[in-house]
């Protein structure tokens, strides 16, 4: 089956399944795609700083929900946590923890449900939970179990599937964030900014080209809808100031960090395609590989420490392997990072040296803040307890962190 555009732009060209894949198409509706986060243990305490709130939401953009949350408790969105962000186009249930002394009134949150709230001294961080258990509902009158179960069964004889990041990291409707984030990378910070707001290479509409062509951030604000409230921030900030460097000062950090995070992943992502091109099996090891002990979701257990491959513990690291004990991993490069060495290591600076870039050009030095030291990532994974419940719907659980679209892509035709 053939790569689409949108997969290529962030660096997506393996697949491990030798299917063509089932036709169908998911998230007809939100319903289409559940999503509950797998929590870690929590400790409560009634008298606790921290107010919990576990929620469903329906078609909910994790950042407009929380300036909603922020608002109706009249606090600010810096003292809100939560452990991991999911797609918009889908249901999904999921912790908040807000550093308040106050309650909260069921009825002031609308159409959002409120399923549970408790107290704790623990504030949640992100990144902290178990996983995500997936329903999700394929659309076609034809039933497919069958074709499933097959695909299912290659992916395991082949060493799970790549963990890619899925085009939601990217922008699912203007695929261009790595890109902003590769300016910000090169020091560019001007361009950024203007790419952000419009972008000639990806943008239609008339309002954010004529923005990029005048530069003219008042009149901008007199064009761009109401609803586009970040890009209208940074106009608003470029009209007052003049001043495009320091616009994204007006984002909150965590969404400063999302187009650096982007580059990062998509240089990951084609890592991986390469690793696959050159190796096939994702499970398999070699020497001067970095490797990671990983738990049943296929988490990073951190604690014990990343693993170089060497020759004298390649067999009991490829045994590890085989029995889904450890994982091969890949960098999310930053200015810290440390390449593999052997074949993993010859992609990883191949890939640096065509995007002419550097593990300390991550240091954003015009904004700090920006800065990244990278980390390491596994570069594939499983699903967890998978079973058909019903018609051509898939019942399955991942890790922390892993896309449920990079599984699906190897089970539908059309994943997009």
């Amino acid at each position: 089956m053939p790569f689409t555009e949108k997969e290529r732009e962030i660096g997506i060209y393996a697949r491990v399944s030798s299917s063509a894949g089932i036709p169908g198409k998911i998230k007809n509706e939100p319903e289409d795609f559940i999503v509950d986060e797998i929590p870690v243990n929590i400790p409560r305490k009634p008298d606790g700083k921290y107010l919990y709130l576990r929620i469903r939401l329906r078609n909910w953009d994790n950042n407009r929900f929380l300036m909603k949350l922020s608002r109706e408790l009249g606090v600010s969105r810096k003292r809100i946590t939560y452990a991991g962000t999911k797609d918009k186009t889908a249901v999904t249930t999921q912790y908040f923890c807000i550093n308040t002394p106050y309650g909260l009134e069921k009825s002031r949150l609308g159409d959002v449900e409120i399923l549970e709230t408790f107290r704790s001294d623990h504030m949640l961080k992100l990144g902290e939970l178990l996983g995500n258990r997936f329903i999700i509902s394929i659309e076609d009158e034809k039933n497919h179990n069958t074709e499933i179960m097959g695909t299912y069964d290659e992916i395991l004889s082949k060493g799970g599937f790549p963990n890619y990041f899925g085009i939601q990291r990217f922008g699912s409707i203007r695929t261009n964030t790595h890109k902003i984030g590769k300016y910000i990378v090169n020091g560019d910070l001007d361009e950024a900014v203007k790419r952000y707001i419009g972008d000639p290479d990806i943008d239609h509409e008339n309002f954010r080209l004529e923005f990029y062509r005048t530069l003219d951030a008042g009149d901008a604000l007199k064009t761009f809808p109401m609803h586009l409230n970040f890009e209208r921030s940074l106009l608003s900030h470029i009209a007052e100031t003049g001043d495009f460097k320091s616009a994204f000062s007006k984002f909150p950090l965590n969404l400063r960090m999302i187009f650096v995070h982007a580059y990062q992943s998509y240089l990951f992502n084609i890592m991986v395609s390469e690793r696959f091109k050159r190796l096939g099996n994702l499970s398999e090891v070699s020497e001067g590989d970095i490797a990671i002990p990983v738990d049943r979701y296929f988490n990073p257990v951190a604690s014990e420490g990343y693993i170089k491959v060497t020759k004298f513990n390649l067999d009991k690291i490829s045994r590890l392997s085989l029995m889904d004990k450890v994982r091969v991993t890949a960098p999310l490069v930053g200015y810290e990072t440390n390449f593999s060495g052997g074949v993993q290591g010859d992609i990883e600076n191949h890939v640096m040296e065509i995007e002419k870039v550097s593990p300390e050009m991550f240091r954003i030095a015009s904004d700090p803040s920006m800065s990244s030291s990278g980390e390491r990532r596994i570069i594939s994974a499983k699903p967890v307890d998978l079973k058909i419940p019903e018609k051509n719907t898939l019942d399955f659980s991942l890790g922390r962190g892993i896309y449920a679209t990079s599984l699906l892509r190897e089970i539908l035709r059309d994943s997009d």
